[in-house]
Protein backbone atom coordinates (compact mmCIF):
# COMPACT_ATOMS: atom_id res chain seq x y z
CA UNK A 1 0.00 0.00 0.00
CA UNK A 2 1.28 3.50 -1.21
CA UNK A 3 0.63 6.74 -0.38
CA UNK A 4 1.19 9.43 -3.04
CA UNK A 5 -0.25 13.31 -2.55
CA UNK A 6 -2.89 11.95 -0.06
CA UNK A 7 -4.50 9.51 -2.35
CA UNK A 8 -4.13 5.56 -1.65
CA UNK A 9 -2.69 3.24 -4.02
CA UNK A 10 -3.24 -0.18 -3.74
CA UNK A 11 -0.59 -2.30 -5.97
CA UNK A 12 -0.79 -5.78 -6.30
CA UNK A 13 1.93 -8.04 -6.62
CA UNK A 14 3.15 -9.21 -10.73
CA UNK A 15 1.66 -12.52 -10.70
CA UNK A 16 5.07 -14.92 -12.42
CA UNK A 17 4.53 -16.75 -15.61
CA UNK A 18 4.77 -20.41 -15.23
CA UNK A 19 7.07 -22.06 -17.34
CA UNK A 20 6.11 -24.68 -19.56
CA UNK A 21 7.40 -27.75 -21.65
CA UNK A 22 9.09 -27.15 -25.12
CA UNK A 23 7.41 -30.21 -26.72
CA UNK A 24 3.98 -31.19 -24.67
CA UNK A 25 3.50 -27.74 -23.15
CA UNK A 26 3.03 -29.32 -19.32
CA UNK A 27 4.38 -27.44 -16.64
CA UNK A 28 6.74 -28.51 -14.01
CA UNK A 29 9.44 -30.09 -16.48
CA UNK A 30 11.75 -28.94 -19.93
CA UNK A 31 12.02 -30.78 -23.03
CA UNK A 32 15.15 -32.54 -21.58
CA UNK A 33 12.56 -34.21 -18.88
CA UNK A 34 9.78 -34.91 -20.65
CA UNK A 35 8.08 -38.29 -20.03
CA UNK A 36 6.17 -38.26 -23.16
CA UNK A 37 7.50 -41.38 -25.30
CA UNK A 38 8.25 -39.25 -28.08
CA UNK A 39 10.58 -37.23 -26.58
CA UNK A 40 12.18 -40.62 -24.77
CA UNK A 41 13.10 -41.48 -27.85
CA UNK A 42 14.20 -38.93 -29.49
CA UNK A 43 16.58 -38.36 -26.71
CA UNK A 44 18.09 -41.74 -26.90
CA UNK A 45 18.66 -41.04 -30.16
CA UNK A 46 20.50 -38.34 -30.01
CA UNK A 47 22.45 -39.85 -27.09
CA UNK A 48 23.68 -42.52 -29.38
CA UNK A 49 24.40 -39.70 -31.90
CA UNK A 50 26.41 -38.41 -29.93
CA UNK A 51 28.55 -41.85 -29.01
CA UNK A 52 28.83 -42.57 -32.36
CA UNK A 53 30.29 -39.24 -32.85
CA UNK A 54 32.75 -39.54 -30.56
CA UNK A 55 33.55 -43.03 -31.25
CA UNK A 56 34.71 -41.57 -34.87
CA UNK A 57 36.55 -38.55 -33.60
CA UNK A 58 38.58 -41.71 -31.49
CA UNK A 59 38.96 -43.84 -35.04
CA UNK A 60 39.89 -40.29 -36.80
CA UNK A 61 42.56 -39.41 -33.65
CA UNK A 62 43.83 -43.26 -33.85
CA UNK A 63 43.90 -43.32 -37.49
CA UNK A 64 46.30 -40.01 -37.91
CA UNK A 65 48.26 -41.70 -35.08
CA UNK A 66 48.94 -44.74 -36.83
CA UNK A 67 49.96 -42.77 -39.64
CA UNK A 68 52.07 -40.44 -38.05
CA UNK A 69 56.30 -41.06 -38.76
CA UNK A 70 58.06 -39.72 -34.91
CA UNK A 71 57.98 -36.65 -36.41
CA UNK A 72 54.92 -35.94 -37.26
CA UNK A 73 54.82 -36.64 -40.73
CA UNK A 74 52.42 -38.91 -42.47
CA UNK A 75 53.58 -42.14 -44.00
CA UNK A 76 52.94 -43.04 -47.55
CA UNK A 77 53.65 -45.96 -49.88
CA UNK A 78 53.94 -45.31 -53.82
CA UNK A 79 53.27 -47.81 -55.46
CA UNK A 80 54.67 -47.31 -59.18
CA UNK A 81 52.53 -49.57 -60.88
CA UNK A 82 54.03 -48.76 -64.46
CA UNK A 83 56.21 -51.06 -66.54
CA UNK A 84 59.01 -48.23 -66.53
CA UNK A 85 60.96 -46.43 -64.12
CA UNK A 86 60.22 -43.28 -62.28
CA UNK A 87 61.44 -40.42 -60.24
CA UNK A 88 59.78 -38.55 -57.48
CA UNK A 89 60.09 -35.08 -56.92
CA UNK A 90 58.69 -33.33 -54.16
CA UNK A 91 57.18 -29.05 -53.18
CA UNK A 92 54.85 -27.57 -51.71
CA UNK A 93 51.28 -27.33 -52.67
CA UNK A 94 51.20 -24.20 -55.12
CA UNK A 95 54.69 -24.06 -55.22
CA UNK A 96 57.20 -24.63 -58.20
CA UNK A 97 60.17 -25.34 -57.47
CA UNK A 98 60.37 -29.26 -56.68
CA UNK A 99 62.98 -31.69 -55.89
CA UNK A 100 64.21 -34.94 -56.69
CA UNK A 101 63.11 -37.52 -53.61
CA UNK A 102 63.94 -41.09 -55.23
CA UNK A 103 63.88 -43.28 -57.84
CA UNK A 104 61.37 -45.91 -58.16
CA UNK A 105 61.82 -49.06 -60.58
CA UNK A 106 58.80 -50.27 -62.74
CA UNK A 107 56.21 -52.31 -60.51
CA UNK A 108 57.88 -51.35 -57.23
CA UNK A 109 57.17 -49.90 -54.03
CA UNK A 110 58.70 -47.63 -52.11
CA UNK A 111 57.57 -45.72 -48.59
CA UNK A 112 58.23 -42.14 -47.89
CA UNK A 113 57.43 -40.05 -44.90
CA UNK A 114 55.86 -36.36 -46.28
CA UNK A 115 53.27 -33.47 -44.40
CA UNK A 116 49.71 -33.26 -46.04
CA UNK A 117 50.66 -29.66 -47.13
CA UNK A 118 53.61 -31.65 -49.54
CA UNK A 119 52.53 -32.35 -53.31
CA UNK A 120 54.65 -35.34 -55.01
CA UNK A 121 55.24 -35.16 -58.73
CA UNK A 122 56.37 -38.10 -60.93
CA UNK A 123 58.05 -38.27 -64.22
CA UNK A 124 59.29 -41.35 -66.17
CA UNK A 125 63.36 -42.18 -65.69
CA UNK A 126 63.86 -41.82 -69.07
CA UNK A 127 62.87 -38.55 -69.55
CA UNK A 128 66.18 -37.47 -68.20
CA UNK A 129 69.41 -37.25 -70.03
CA UNK A 130 71.12 -38.14 -67.17
CA UNK A 131 70.17 -39.42 -63.85
CA UNK A 132 69.24 -36.17 -61.62
CA UNK A 133 70.74 -36.27 -57.73
CA UNK A 134 68.67 -36.36 -54.18
CA UNK A 135 67.57 -32.77 -53.72
CA UNK A 136 68.22 -31.36 -57.64
CA UNK A 137 66.18 -28.78 -57.98
CA UNK A 138 63.02 -28.35 -60.88
CA UNK A 139 61.04 -25.33 -62.09
CA UNK A 140 58.03 -26.61 -62.99
CA UNK A 141 57.03 -23.84 -65.21
CA UNK A 142 60.11 -24.22 -67.46
CA UNK A 143 60.18 -27.98 -67.46
CA UNK A 144 58.96 -29.99 -70.73
CA UNK A 145 59.12 -33.75 -69.19
CA UNK A 146 56.21 -35.84 -69.26
CA UNK A 147 54.45 -35.97 -66.27
CA UNK A 148 52.90 -39.35 -64.59
CA UNK A 149 50.98 -38.37 -61.65
CA UNK A 150 50.87 -34.74 -59.76
CA UNK A 151 49.42 -35.21 -56.03
CA UNK A 152 48.24 -33.42 -53.73
CA UNK A 153 48.86 -35.34 -50.69
CA UNK A 154 46.54 -33.65 -48.27
CA UNK A 155 43.62 -34.73 -50.07
CA UNK A 156 44.42 -38.13 -48.94
CA UNK A 157 41.86 -39.45 -46.11
CA UNK A 158 43.92 -41.18 -43.52
CA UNK A 159 40.61 -43.15 -42.36
CA UNK A 160 41.65 -46.58 -42.74
CA UNK A 161 42.71 -49.15 -40.81
CA UNK A 162 45.96 -49.46 -42.55
CA UNK A 163 49.36 -48.25 -40.89
CA UNK A 164 49.70 -45.74 -43.94
CA UNK A 165 48.32 -44.22 -47.27
CA UNK A 166 48.65 -46.31 -50.57
CA UNK A 167 49.31 -44.05 -53.67
CA UNK A 168 49.25 -46.16 -57.28
CA UNK A 169 50.56 -44.50 -60.00
CA UNK A 170 49.73 -45.73 -63.55
CA UNK A 171 49.56 -43.86 -67.01
CA UNK A 172 50.66 -44.97 -70.08
CA UNK A 173 53.79 -43.68 -71.68
CA UNK A 174 55.71 -43.76 -74.32
CA UNK A 175 59.45 -42.30 -74.48
CA UNK A 176 59.41 -39.85 -77.68
CA UNK A 177 62.33 -40.36 -80.48
CA UNK A 178 64.76 -38.07 -80.48
CA UNK A 179 66.04 -37.02 -84.22
CA UNK A 180 68.61 -38.95 -84.61
CA UNK A 181 66.70 -42.09 -83.87
CA UNK A 182 63.78 -41.03 -86.22
CA UNK A 183 66.49 -40.60 -89.28
CA UNK A 184 67.70 -43.85 -88.37
CA UNK A 185 64.41 -45.56 -88.33
CA UNK A 186 63.71 -43.94 -91.71
CA UNK A 187 67.40 -44.94 -93.19
CA UNK A 188 67.37 -48.30 -92.21
CA UNK A 189 63.76 -48.82 -93.72
CA UNK A 190 64.47 -46.97 -97.12
CA UNK A 191 67.51 -49.36 -97.47
CA UNK A 192 65.59 -52.62 -96.49
CA UNK A 193 62.79 -51.58 -99.00
CA UNK A 194 65.33 -50.90 -102.05
CA UNK A 195 67.08 -54.51 -101.28
CA UNK A 196 63.53 -56.01 -101.42
CA UNK A 197 63.23 -54.75 -104.80
CA UNK A 198 66.47 -55.42 -105.80
CA UNK A 199 65.86 -59.13 -104.38
CA UNK A 200 62.14 -59.26 -106.46
CA UNK A 201 63.84 -58.85 -109.57
CA UNK A 202 64.26 -54.73 -109.86
CA UNK A 203 67.67 -54.84 -111.87
CA UNK A 204 66.02 -56.85 -114.86
CA UNK A 205 64.09 -53.36 -115.19
CA UNK A 206 66.46 -51.32 -117.66
CA UNK A 207 64.80 -48.09 -115.76
CA UNK A 208 65.38 -49.38 -112.26
CA UNK A 209 68.76 -51.02 -112.63
CA UNK A 210 71.10 -47.90 -112.52
CA UNK A 211 69.55 -46.86 -109.46
CA UNK A 212 70.05 -50.19 -107.60
CA UNK A 213 73.52 -50.16 -108.73
CA UNK A 214 73.88 -47.20 -106.67
CA UNK A 215 72.49 -48.53 -103.67
CA UNK A 216 75.60 -50.87 -103.40
CA UNK A 217 77.83 -47.86 -102.58
CA UNK A 218 75.56 -46.85 -99.75
CA UNK A 219 77.24 -47.48 -96.21
CA UNK A 220 75.39 -47.91 -93.13
CA UNK A 221 76.47 -46.36 -90.18
CA UNK A 222 77.24 -48.54 -87.16
CA UNK A 223 73.48 -49.85 -85.48
CA UNK A 224 72.53 -52.64 -83.79
CA UNK A 225 69.72 -55.78 -83.87
CA UNK A 226 67.65 -53.85 -81.79
CA UNK A 227 68.15 -50.43 -84.22
CA UNK A 228 66.35 -52.37 -87.14
CA UNK A 229 63.58 -54.03 -85.07
CA UNK A 230 62.70 -50.48 -84.15
CA UNK A 231 62.96 -49.39 -87.92
CA UNK A 232 60.13 -52.44 -87.96
CA UNK A 233 62.73 -54.36 -90.99
CA UNK A 234 64.29 -58.01 -90.32
CA UNK A 235 66.44 -58.44 -87.37
CA UNK A 236 66.83 -61.29 -84.91
CA UNK A 237 64.40 -60.22 -82.77
CA UNK A 238 61.53 -61.43 -85.89
CA UNK A 239 60.67 -64.23 -86.98
CA UNK A 240 61.06 -63.22 -90.49
CA UNK A 241 63.60 -65.15 -92.87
Amino acid sequence: MTSISGDIVVTEPRRQRQRLCGHCRQPGHDRRRCPDPAMVQRRATESENRRLHLQGVQRHREAARLTQGPDNRIIYKIHNDNPYPIYIYWGNVGGDIVRNMSYIGPESIWGIRASPTHRIITFPATEFSSPPERGDKLKLSESSYFIVGDFNLGEFDVLNNDECIHIHIIKEYVKPKTELELWKECGLKSLFLLKEIERMGGKKNPNLEPMLDMVEDITLPPHTEMDKELAGVPSVFTNLT
